[in-house]
This record gives structure tokens, sequence and C-alpha cells, in this order.
């Protein structure tokens, strides 16, 4: 019982170590560390491509539905060595894909206040001032997706360096109180000896 604890606090520390070091490397090297999971799903998507592509070429029953997973092998491969080339542009494009929809969600709640305006609404400043930091925020997607996604990850490298270090804590604090329970264990059980040695007498 002992060995399987000390198994699992020295498990959790090496878990707990990795998280704060990924979090480390997530703040110093921003760029690089999104670079290479663009490259590492890139790489997994040809490998999808290809297999899908080497399947077509194994199977003997050709037909229509075969034929269309072929192609689709050879789009997600070219999606793939594309990504693995321009990975900046990939990743660049997903906080402007959200900036559009963030966008268009302002414009709309631009035009919502309008209405409420109309209706003599007595609060419509305050969906006017939702709209307007929601209109915001989409321009800022559009424009500066690269500081926005270094800002992304160095977020999440910030909490994982904080949720290691919890869990290191935590773990610390767990091990010295099992630690005190066992010796207050011997304890009793040592006196219990030395009452019954006395019995004995």
């Amino acid at each position: 019982m002992k060995d399987l604890l000390k198994n699992k606090t020295f498990s959790y520390c090496i878990q707990a170590i990795l998280t704060i070091i990924i979090g480390v490397v997530l703040i110093i090297w921003t760029g690089d560390s999104i670079r290479l999971v663009a490259r590492a799903l890139a790489a997994l998507l040809v490998l999808v491509g290809v297999v899908t592509v080497i399947s077509y070429f194994l199977r003997k029953d050709r037909n229509v539905v075969s034929s269309t997973g072929f192609g689709i092998g050879i789009i997600i491969a070219a999606v793939g060595v594309w990504i693995f080339i321009n990975p900046d542009t990939f990743t660049d494009f997903i906080p402007k894909l959200f900036g559009v929809f963030i966008l268009l969600s302002g414009i709309l709640n631009l035009w919502q206040t309008i209405t409420l305006m109309r209706s003599k609404y007595g609060y419509w400043s305050f969906s006017l001032l939702f709209a307007v930091i929601t209109v915001g925020m989409g321009i800022v997607l559009l424009l500066e997706p690269t500081f926005i996604k270094n800002i992304i990850v160095t977020l999440i490298g910030v909490f994982l360096i904080i949720d290691g270090g919890s869990n290191l804590w935590t773990i610390s604090r767990v091990a010295k109180y099992v630690k005190e329970k066992q010796q207050e264990e011997n304890a009793i059980d040592s006196e219990a000896v030395v009452v019954e040695e006395k019995r004995g007498r």
C-alpha cells in the first residue's frame, strides 16, 4: 500500500511538472508552439488522406462510392500539405473565421438597438454598448489574428503553469497528511505492543 502510494505520488508529480514545462514552452515560444500544433495536424491530415487513397487501390470492388472516397482522400492530403507549408496562414484563418461571425453578430445587435431606439426603450444604450463592443471584437479578430492567437496561447500556458503548480502543492499536502497518519498509526501500534508486553509480565 505504501509503495503504491509512492508510485502514484511520483506519477502525479511527473504529470504536474510536465504540465508546467508545457506551459512555460507555450509562453516563451508561442509562435513556434502554434506552428508545431498546426504541422502536427497537417501531418495527421496527410496520413488520413494517404490511408484513404491506399485503401481505394486495395479494394477489389471499385464503384462510385469508393471513387468519391479516393477524391476526398486526395483533397484531405492536399489540405494537410498546404497547412504544413503555410502553418501561419492556417492559424491566422481561425481567428478571422471567428471574427466574421462575431462581427456579423455585432452588426445584427446594432440593428436590434436601432429597433429599441425607435421603440423608445429606456435602456437601449446598454444594447448599443454591447453591440459596439461586439463589433470591435470582430474587427480586432479580423485585423490582428496573429496577436489574438498569441494572447490565447500565452493564456493557455499561464493556465497550465497554474494548474501544474496547484497539482504539485495538492500532492505534497496529501503526501504529508498520509505520512503523518501513518506515523500516528505506527505510534498507536507501538503503544499497544508495549501494553501487551506489560500485561504478559
